[in-house]
């Protein structure tokens, strides 16, 4: 896709300074440091942004570990901060919370297996909510 504007430098300064930036995700495979890079940028953006929320829809609330603060899926102040939230989001809860009794619970659950990323997407849903 050729384009006569150049893209954007891929630093975390760039990412700092996009006053109209709203949201970051931040994924990839177990392990690979989703938890701490996604930790680390928050901090950085609660210095030079109103209000910070960072969201985890890891069941294991690596979160929690990395902040050593329990979190829910409630925003709650991280300690030390003034501006920098976070809650966890369990997509296991959350696909659960959408069964209601009438023989969907079977078609949740293939459904929530079947498709790549929908973990995420039924957090993401259950944040804007």
């Amino acid at each position: 896709m050729a384009t006569d504007q150049e893209l954007p430098e891929g630093t975390v300064q760039n990412i700092l300074d996009q006053e109209s930036l709203k949201w970051v995700f931040v994924g990839g495979k177990g392990g690979v440091g989703k938890t701490t890079c996604s930790s680390i940028l928050s901090i950085l953006l609660s210095r030079v942004r109103s209000s910070v929320l960072i969201i985890s829809t890891d069941p294991a609330h690596n979160l929690s570990d990395a902040f050593q603060q329990r979190f829910t899926k409630t925003p709650t102040l991280v300690n030390g901060f003034t501006n920098l939230y976070a809650m966890e989001v369990d997509p296991n809860v959350e696909s659960e919370d959408l069964s209601n009794g009438d023989g969907m619970d079977s078609f949740i659950s293939e459904l929530t297996n079947a498709i790549p990323g929908i973990d995420e997407a039924m957090s993401f849903a259950e944040m804007l909510k």
